[in-house]
């Protein structure tokens, strides 16, 4: 529906519109009598292009028209719409990421950290009003937010972007996925609110008993009611080393052990699937990467909880249209 700001100016606005357009038809009638008392109209038309009543009309038309048009521009244009949009219950997502040397295999393109990035970062684009917290870890776990947040752009997707191959080397050496549970679950906030804890890691280098690791989370579910997904990633038929790059992205070598011999890393779904069963959550995994971002979409659609449907008025400025429409009216009004 389109409206104005200033909708009682709108009649003065077609008051004028009307007079341009009687005063152009009182110039062209003037200029017709003073052409009958200069001579016969068919020998001037001969010899001068003299444009016909009907174009006259349309000019005047066209004219007065943008007069309108740039009238209304003035009057402050808007066009108001209304949506129906599905209102759900808020969610707190917290990511736990897996930033153990392993994730640096390129088994999964680019690798399989910078892969796991690309799709959270995509997901969280498309949430509206949930909240998100990040947890990293290796043979430590970190929280890299304070609490979860729904400030996307500034605050949640700038520190994962810090999360690179330096900060990978910088971290011990493991992957402690029960430190990583147990802070996970720690990080939510007191607010009564959908919880979930999607983690995304290759299971590589454990270094606690995976006993203490389930009953540790376990204990602390029978208190929280949180949903957690274990997702894994790479390639669990084949073993992959771990490259070395320079600063301009170059490969320069490959990890080695102590010994001198090239480090291979391999996934372990196996390992992956008993912890996910022992915590009484849903594993998933992702050989290439290419499903992670359908993985992330449907756990985010099976916690969605809609409790109504609201409609939401939308309203957007079309002055631009009414403005280009008078230029082109004017243009028209010079072309004939």
């Amino acid at each position: 529906m389109l409206f104005f700001n200033h909708e009682t100016y709108r009649i003065v606005v077609y008051a004028l519109a009307g007079l341009i357009f009687l005063l152009y038809l009182f110039l062209c009638w003037r200029k017709s009598v003073w052409l009958r008392a200069f001579g016969q109209r068919s020998l001037i038309s001969r010899f001068s292009k003299i444009p016909s009543i009907y174009r006259n009309l349309f000019r005047g038309a066209c004219m007065s028209a943008a007069c309108c048009a740039l009238g209304l521009v003035v009057l402050q244009p808007k066009w108001q719409t209304t949506k129906e949009q599905y209102e759900k219950e808020g969610l707190e997502v917290v990511f736990v990421l897996d930033v153990s040397i392993s994730m640096l295999a390129e088994d999964v393109s680019p690798n399989r950290l910078q892969r796991a990035k690309m799709e959270i970062s995509h997901l969280v684009r498309r949430l509206e009003g949930d909240r998100v917290g990040l947890i990293v870890f290796a043979a430590r776990a970190f929280s890299l937010l304070p609490y979860p947040t729904n400030d996307y752009e500034r605050v949640f997707l700038r520190i994962l972007n810090m999360i690179n191959e330096n900060y990978v080397r910088f971290v011990p050496y493991g992957t402690n996925i029960g430190n990583a549970f147990i802070l996970a679950m720690n990080s939510f906030s007191t607010e009564n609110a959908k919880k979930v804890i999607i983690l995304l890691t290759d299971g590589e280098e454990q270094i606690i008993t995976r006993s203490q690791v389930a009953e540790a989370v376990k204990l602390l579910l029978e208190k929280r009611e949180i949903a957690i997904y274990v997702v894994g990633i790479g390639d669990p038929q084949k073993a992959s080393p771990i490259p070395k790059r320079d600063p301009e992205g170059n490969v320069t070598g490959y990890e080695v052990t102590e010994e001198g011999e090239t480090i291979y890393t391999k996934p372990n779904p196996a390992f992956l699937r008993e912890i996910t069963e022992m915590v009484g959550g849903d594993y998933q995994h992702d050989a290439t990467g290419n499903e992670l971002r359908h993985i992330f979409e449907q756990v985010l659609e099976k916690n969605k909880n809609i409790v109504g449907i609201k409609k939401k008025t939308l309203i957007k400025d079309v002055y631009q249209y009414f403005l280009g429409g008078a230029l082109a009216l004017l243009a028209l009004y010079f072309i004939l």
